[in-house]
């Protein structure tokens, strides 16, 4: 505001220069058309009429002109200029000159000198005009336009602080929802809230859906293992009763294979949790670094089968998907394929309006009345291949997780399974 008051005080006092400057300008034009040169050379000039204001010929009036001639030295000067000195230096023709000066009595004075030629005769005009009147008016007027200054600042401090004061009501709102939260009163929060925080409000809610479907998912994992286990256990009990009854070589046989089995579903979540490694809630999938480690984990894994695990990224090619759910992802469905497959398996990533992997294999494959079991919980299509038939299950329910599609077809390359995970772009509300 102090910068407004001061470019409106500038601009005033320099449009009034302006104008002064520009009327003086016009009095100067009417001088012009009323000189007249004699044809002789030894008599002085002379004005006719003119029409210029009458102040001119009126003593200290304010308003003041000189005629400087050139060939004779001399100079015609207005009646009210009789004991007013104006500087007027000798300017050629087409010169102009815009000063401000000092009077006699102290007042200013703005000066339009120009250098003219007529009749074959040089002179110079000096016109001035005495603009204390105009500055007390200007000094009035910034007084007043100081005044709504502080008024206009006064008013914008008053709105700025009601909206910043509604803003900041709108925000408790957000704190009660947090509060809801915390006690289980509430699933997400108000939209309800300024615009300049509302990306952030909807990015918190995405993230909380995002945390309620990956506890839907932990607790299906933690549902599939106990179920998985409980089986087991209770023929390890069995057996151990049984034992005690004289039946124990039958009976150990059976201790040995259902703790077998304990075992490998150990060692499967065991190799879930190394697929997925230690990395932070919320860190993104590289897909040039992570996939070439992944592959050579799940090489070591089946060193005896002498894999060759190859992988192909299309360029420009990102999935914008948390690193532990595509890492559990697709290291279930590489694992699956290698496990299957009798020396090749392929993962080919590309975009479709979204991302596609394709997973690919040299194995035996599946018939098209088989694809719809794949995902079921537990199943297991060959008793005799190690594991407890849920890791489909679970990649299934990450694709659901990020709404996307999870198909199963015959390779057309390889002559095995084609499992094709298609994942968008965003993850709807």
């Amino acid at each position: 505001m102090l910068l407004f008051w001061w470019a409106g005080s500038l601009a005033s006092s320099l449009l009034t220069d302006s104008f002064v400057y520009s009327r003086l300008r016009t009095d100067a034009d009417s001088l012009v058309a009323a000189i007249d040169f004699p044809e002789l050379g030894l008599d002085q000039p002379r004005l006719g009429e003119s029409r210029l204001n009458p102040a001119y010929e009126e003593p200290f009036s304010g308003k003041y002109y000189v005629i400087k001639l050139e060939e004779t030295s001399g100079e015609i000067t207005s009646r009210s200029a009789w004991e007013q000195s104006l500087p007027v230096p000798a300017l050629a023709a087409g010169q102009l000159r815009k000063i401000e000066i000092v009077g006699v009595a102290g007042e200013p004075l703005l000066l339009w000198l120009g250098g003219f030629s007529k009749q074959g005769h040089g002179f110079t005009i000096g016109i001035a005009e005495d603009i204390t009147p105009i500055r007390e008016r200007l000094t009035i007027f910034k007084w007043y336009f100081a005044a709504i200054s502080g008024l206009l600042l006064v008013a914008l401090l008053t709105v700025q602080h009601l909206i910043v004061r509604r803003s900041v009501q709108k925000l408790d709102v957000i704190r009660s929802d947090m509060n809801k939260l915390e006690h289980g009163q509430a699933v997400s929060l108000s939209e309800d809230v300024p615009s300049e925080i509302l990306p952030l409000v909807q990015e918190f809610n995405r993230l909380l859906l995002r945390f309620d479907k990956r506890l839907k998912q932990s607790r299906n994992s933690v549902g599939n293992l106990a179920h998985s286990l409980k089986g087991p256990l209770n023929l390890l009990l069995r057996s151990s009763e049984a034992a005690d009854g004289g039946h124990s070589s039958e009976q150990q046989l059976a201790i040995t294979q259902n703790s077998e089995r304990i075992r490998q579903l150990i060692e499967s979540e065991l190799k879930r949790a190394r697929l997925a490694g230690r990395s932070a809630a919320g860190q993104l999938f590289d897909l040039e670094e992570e996939l070439p480690a992944l592959c050579g984990l799940l090489k070591q894994e089946y060193s005896e089968k002498n894999v060759d695990i190859r992988h192909t990224i299309a360029p420009g090619v990102a999935l914008i998907h948390d690193r532990q759910d595509m890492l559990e992802l697709i290291g279930n469905l590489l694992d699956n394929a290698t496990k299957w497959a009798s020396s090749v398996v392929m993962l080919t990533v590309r975009e479709a309006n979204g991302v596609m992997l394709d997973i690919e294999d040299d194995g035996p494959g599946c018939s098209p009345d088989e694809f719809s079991r794949l995902t079921q919980r537990g199943v297991r299509l060959d008793e005799s291949v190690s594991g407890h038939g849920l890791g489909l299950s679970i990649v299934k329910d990450i694709v659901d997780t990020y709404d996307g599609t999870l198909e199963f077809s015959a390779s057309t390359r390889l002559g095995g399974l084609r499992v094709s995970v298609f994942l968008p772009d965003t993850v709807a509300n």
